[in-house]
């Protein structure tokens, strides 16, 4: 069961976005379209894109792709963003966005997002628009591409581009929404970025305007202004629409004029886009205190002004040296880290700058507060090193392998690549200085460079890099200096004098678990289900191989690993060895090889194993491609036989730790998994997703191998492959590792560990936490059915989904109480009669009440009136479209086959599920809602921000005035 996503220990800093580059903004006249950089570029567009202009201005481009079926994916592209609003209009680019979804010509307030799905479509996933900096961009994912759905999706295309009504009501009632949507994303790390922001980019249109607005301004917006803005920028010569799917014999091209043709272009000249501001790199040393994030990150940026280039031959070459020097670089810091003096908790070089003002480079480092001057000065040492002495032969030889190979692979991928890339490329084509090309063009540009490169060629190329440009060196985070920005500037000048040793000697090693080619194991059962085209096979020493090949996409294989009963071998006291062991058992390693010797030996290959828990099994896997599968296999063994058990990943957990909890002092997610979930599921921290801090700290890596161990040795295993492989060399390299395998245990029941206590019902606490956030977060739980027997599990599933789908209309639509208040069911298929449906959201701590109202009013209405067939069948086509699609994705199979000869009944769960829904009536589902959904029967749990939380201090940070 999953109640919340597992709280990750990476770092929590949000960096400023890289936005790449601006259209073009000189004045146009009516009528004239934007130019696309193939145009005059020496870059070969992909063919397979039929690119054209409508007498009006507006452009657009489609293409014929195979994957996923049936699918089209539309987007209309709005050349506009925040950069385009006056002082008064901040945040109308993505208010307007809002606006597209209440009414237009053709669709009355309140009723697209149903039409949607009737259609088979889901709001957010296949129904969603967003808004940045330079651009606005709607996104239709179509279930089918046939030329009825596809002029029905264009009619909608077209409302939004010019036929939005704008209806004073509709205005007013949108902005509680998009204050939610504020609130929401309000949080330490987007402070952080701002802030950075207001500094480095200080006397740029950037700090303020970002995309969401400010309240203040919008509370103003009236519809006659939102209209204004409509009608200065969206206009046809600020548009392109992009098509890319399914089409089969369908050209577009008199559906897009059907259409688009006479969307009139104003008679008066396109506005250009307002200038950035005239802003020069300066030498800059500050440092920001930001309290609630525990960690701090450290910059060292070498900034030159932004040169707008083309994109050419001569410029996607010329950086590829120092692309890989970085890539080098990057690693050296990947492997430092594990060591048990390293004083940063990562670091790494990249490319600096963006927006189109700055470029150059960027060194960035992330450690304790306490531990900011030895992170900085070890991150200086290897950078410095790295330009000083360069790198070893061995380096460059790991990243050319894995470059190389990449580039073959996107041309042999291509012919199965998703709709969804191609459409996301000629979007970046819309937007930016960017010409589409083939995976065979780009393999052909850069393959020769890259066989070609030297140390000596990306040595240069990183020193060049560093060489010119002025500093920006600064902290973000939990480092408070007080005003004394100085000691950055003095710690950055010693790390800079200090002397330095050429680094070790990189080897290679060979691989010391390939398998024994005189060795194999005897298939003792084998069986092919026809009707699911799946190989069902037993070795005699009980190890269970499910196979299937498909054709979904080239050179993709994943092999998944189902062992032993998972969390289930752990009494629920000992639930912190098995919490620690899943986050630190993959740096472990193999008894013959570090995690970092793997990387090296098997670079050019698509190998790789990943441990997870599940409540009842283990779970070890990776991807792969055909020629590597025997590798991957001897890989998986060599987990199986001689698992490294280094305590690399648990020293790492360790430093951690305590910033995990100090994070947790000032979010949401602390009191829900600290206290709340504890309280509901009566102290069984199975169920809370974190142990407590004494446990955690008290496990040591022998605790984790005395657990694993016996289950990796002898434990039932039942491993899946689905991909592109031959089948007959597929059993052979099984016979050769997966067959010689010690023999496996049969699957334990444990029913004892099964038992566990339902979660409480009428379980109400209410906590605060020391933070900046203008936002407080609801979280409320029902007690429901667990999941055990498939019928069940998808009934509540869709029951969830209804619930969803009616705190969207009554919640956000109707009240604007909420953002993005969300539903969901989690029946356990574990543990009996344990299973939960969560209501959770954020909302402005003013209206906590009505929306805790709301939503026990939701459930009251599906508790006494049940739900209605029309809702059923309108929200039951997006899920048949999902599964349609998803019975096309190995990734599906993989998880669908994994207990295909354990499981109960898996394949009949695979026949079943398209009737299952088609089948579903209201009956069983208002039944269940009868049954489950008492409002009396809630838990909530409320947590507000503390009335004053600490100010914030920015040392050397100006405040940047609103401008126009």
């Amino acid at each position: 069961m999953k109640l919340v996503h597992r709280f990750s220990f990476l770092s929590m800093l949000l960096v400023v976005s890289q936005e790449l580059a601006l259209g073009q903004t000189q004045e146009r006249e009516h009528g004239t379209p934007r130019t696309w950089e193939h145009e005059s570029s020496d870059l070969t567009v992909n063919a397979r894109v039929h690119f054209g202009a409508l007498p009006n201005g507006m452009r657009y481009a489609w293409m014929k792709n195979g994957e996923p079926k049936e699918r089209c994916y539309v987007r209309l592209h709005v050349d506009a963003g925040s950069l385009a609003e006056k002082g008064s209009e901040r945040g109308m680019a993505h208010f307007l966005e809002h606006m597209a979804f209440n009414g237009s010509e053709h669709f009355e307030a309140g009723t697209l997002v149903e039409w949607f799905q009737e259609h088979g479509m889901t709001f957010g996933a296949d129904l969603n628009a967003f808004t940045s900096y330079s651009q606005t961009v709607y996104k239709l994912d179509l279930p089918r591409s046939d030329g009825k759905t596809l002029s029905e999706s264009l009619t909608v295309l077209r409302d939004w581009a010019d036929g939005l009504l704008l209806e004073e009501l509709e205005v007013q009632k949108e902005k509680g929404v998009i204050d939610g949507e504020e609130a929401e994303g309000d949080s330490a790390g987007r402070r952080l970025r701002d802030r950075i922001l207001s500094v480095q980019y200080e006397g740029s249109r950037y700090p303020s305007r970002d995309p969401i607005g400010v309240r203040e301004v919008r509370d103003e917006f009236s519809a006659a202004a939102v209209r204004d803005f409509y009608s200065r920028w969206y206009r046809p010569e600020n548009m392109t629409l992009a098509i890319v799917g399914d089409l089969g014999e369908l050209d577009p091209t008199a559906l897009i004029e059907e259409h688009f043709a006479d969307f009139a272009a104003p008679d008066r000249p396109v506005d250009p886009e307002p200038s950035l501001g005239d802003v020069k790199p300066e030498e800059r040393y500050f440092s920001i205190f930001e309290p609630e994030i525990p960690s701090v990150s450290i910059f060292v940026e070498r900034l030159r002004s932004y040169e707008d280039e083309p994109d050419s031959v001569a410029t996607r070459s010329e950086d590829i040296d120092l692309a890989c020097a970085r890539r080098m670089l990057n690693l050296r810091f990947d492997e430092l880290v594990k060591k048990a003096d390293a004083p940063f908790l990562s670091a790494g070089v990249s490319a600096a700058g963006g927006l189109e003002i700055y470029e150059g480079e960027t060194l960035s480092v992330s450690c304790e507060p306490e531990k900011w001057r030895e992170g900085l000065t070890a991150a200086m040492d290897e950078l410095r090193r790295a330009l000083t002495f360069g790198f070893q032969q061995a380096e460059l030889d790991e990243i050319r392998a894995g470059w190389l190979r990449s580039l073959d692979e996107a041309v042999e991928r291509e012919p199965t690549r998703n709709s969804s890339g191609y459409v996301s490329e000629i979007l970046r084509a819309a937007e930016n200085r960017y010409v589409p090309t083939s995976a065979a063009t780009d393999r052909a540009i850069l393959e020769p460079i890259v066989e070609e490169l030297t140390i000596e060629a990306c040595h240069a190329a990183l020193a060049e890099s560093w060489k010119d440009g002025v500093f920006n060196v600064y902290s973000a985070g939990a480092l408070d200096l007080k005003g004394d920005s100085e000691a950055l500037r003095e710690a950055f000048a010693a790390a800079n004098g200090r002397e330095l040793e050429k680094g070790e000697d990189v080897t290679v090693e060979t691989f010391a678990y390939a398998s024994d080619p005189e060795a194999a194991g005897t298939i003792a059962a084998e069986t092919h289900v026809e009707d699911l085209d799946v190989w069902l096979i037993t070795f005699e020493n009980g190890v269970r191989l499910n196979l299937k090949a498909t054709d979904f996409k080239e050179r993709q294989i994943i092999v998944s690993a189902r062992l032993a009963e998972g969390l289930l071998t752990l009494e629920p006291k000992d639930y912190a060895i098995g919490w620690v062991g899943s986050q630190v058992f993959d740096l472990g390693g193999l008894g013959a090889h570090t995690v970092d010797e793997l990387r090296r030996l098997s670079a050019g290959k698509r190998i790789g194993v990943g441990f997870s828990l599940a409540e009842d099994a283990f779970s070890l896997g990776g991807q792969t491609t055909s020629e590597d599968l025997r590798m991957q296999l001897e890989l998986l063994c060599a987990y199986l036989s001689d698992p490294g058990w280094r305590d690399d990943g648990l020293r790492m957990l360790g430093d951690r730790l305590p910033l995990i909890y100090e994070r947790l002092a000032h979010v949401a997610a602390g009191p829900l998994v600290l206290e709340f979930l504890p309280e509901l599921f009566q102290g069984d921290r199975r169920f809370a997703q974190l142990p407590e801090r004494s446990a955690i700290e008290a496990v040591a890596m022998g605790d984790v191998s005395e657990w694993l161990a016996p289950h990796f040795a002898e434990g039932p295993l039942e491993v899946t492959i689905v991909g592109d492989f031959d089948l007959q060399a597929a059993k052979e390299d099984a016979k050769r590792t997966l067959g010689v395998l010690p023999k496996r245990r049969e699957v334990a029941a444990l029913n004892e560990r099964r038992k566990v206590d339902p979660p409480r019902s009428g379980l109400n606490m209410q906590r605060e936490i020391e933070t900046e956030d203008d936002k407080s977060l609801v979280f409320m739980v029902f007690p429901i059915d667990d999941g055990i027997a498939v019928e069940r599990r998808r009934t509540l599933l869709f029951l969830g989904q209804v619930v969803q789908d009616r705190l969207r209309i009554e919640v956000r639509e109707e009240l604007g109480a909420a953002y993005s208040p969300g539903a969901s069911t989690n029946p356990s298929e574990t543990f009996p009669g344990v299973g939960t449906l969560v209501i959770q959201s954020n909302v402005d701590p003013d209206k906590v009440e009505t929306l805790v109202q709301a939503c026990l009013g939701v459930v009251r209405s599906l508790h006494e009136n049940g739900v209605t067939q029309e809702e059923v069948d309108r929200l039951t086509e997006p899920i048949l479209s999902q599964i349609r699609d998803a019975k096309r994705q190995n990734g599906f199979w993989v998880t669908a086959l994994s207990e295909a000869q354990t499981g109960a009944d898996a394949l009949g769960r695979i026949r079943g599920v398209e009737a299952f829904y088609e089948e579903l009536k209201a009956e069983s589902l208002s039944a269940a809602a009868k049954r489950l959904l008492d409002p009396e029967r809630a838990s909530t749990l409320i947590v507000n921000p503390a009335e004053e939380p600490a100010e914030p201090f920015e040392a050397g940070a100006k405040k940047v005035g609103d401008g126009d």
